[in-house]
């Protein structure tokens, strides 16, 4: 679980309103002119303002019992879209999960990020009373979740039916690929530097890979994905690695220190490419 410094979510949250469960609102988020970052980049991968995304805050459901917030992004034209599941490593309050979103959206799909993290008290504040907070919400909690959003999505009138996709990031890369492996309902696993996977947490996973790794990863060592790749091609995973030279951990996450706008946009790029190819003729 990474609900720690390194994935720590907060340089910029953000409040979002709801007006009920299920009901998808216009965006709260406010417009970029005055906002500053913790890096010395120009942002070129916030998409949260584009007129042809209609974005906000839903709820859903958790076993017919427990309400779980999160946040779906889809294109404002009329149609049918393919979806993909976002799962953060923290909490889905830092700006930029609901722009993963947003900019799923805008490449032609629906993005919905479940909070996983939906138990914990607002009181938790620091990383160790987050970490307490959540210490019985195990993996197989935050999949039964990420699949309740699932269920969420197949009930929606501009999701096409088919497979879904599945991007994640730290801790969420890792469910993404147990989420692939467990579930037939995925058919792209796009993991951002995932936490420490074992064997068993991918044993049955069939579907094609792409993994984006920095070189200069303080929290995801290099060997980590290496012996990944090594262990998903051992078992047929179609996989492919993509190394981005002296990045840091979330350096797609332009709310964080180490966000690499040149990198993130290649990545960027690479991720939609390769939902496209295996969504669309899913």
């Amino acid at each position: 679980m990474c609900i720690s410094d390194d994935c720590e979510d907060g340089t910029d949250r953000r409040t979002f309103i709801t007006t009920g469960a299920g009901a998808l609102i216009g965006a709260a988020i406010a417009k970029t002119q005055a906002q500053t970052y913790p890096h010395n980049y120009k942002v070129v991968t916030r998409v949260l303002d584009e007129p042809r995304v209609t974005h906000g805050k839903v709820a859903f459901t958790h076993g017919g019992k427990e309400t779980i917030d999160g946040f779906l992004a889809r294109p404002k034209a009329d149609g049918t879209y393919p979806a993909v599941i976002v799962i953060a490593g923290n909490l889905i309050t830092e700006e930029y999960i609901p722009n993963t979103c947003a900019a799923l959206a805008l490449a032609g799909f629906v993005g919905l990020a479940p909070n996983i993290f939906h138990g914990m008290p607002e009181s938790a504040r620091t990383p160790d009373e987050r970490r307490a907070a959540m210490a019985a919400h195990t993996d197989s909690d935050a999949l039964a979740d990420i699949i309740s959003g699932i269920d969420f999505l197949r009930t929606q009138p501009f999701v096409r039916p088919g497979g879904i996709g599945a991007v994640g990031f730290c801790y969420g890369g890792r469910l993404a690929m147990m989420l692939a492996s467990r579930s037939r309902e995925i058919d792209a696993v796009v993991p951002y530097h995932p936490g420490p996977t074992s064997a068993a947490d991918v044993a049955r996973l069939s579907v094609p890979v792409q993994i984006h790794q920095g070189t200069a990863d303080r929290n995801v060592p290099v060997q980590q994905i290496k012996d990944l790749e090594k262990m998903l091609k051992a078992q047929k995973t179609p996989v492919e690695v993509y190394w981005y030279d002296g990045a840091d951990h979330g350096f797609l996450a332009y709310t964080r220190p180490y966000y690499r706008p040149n990198f993130a946009k290649d990545s960027w790029d690479r991720t939609v490419n390769f939902l496209r190819k295996h969504l669309d003729s899913a």
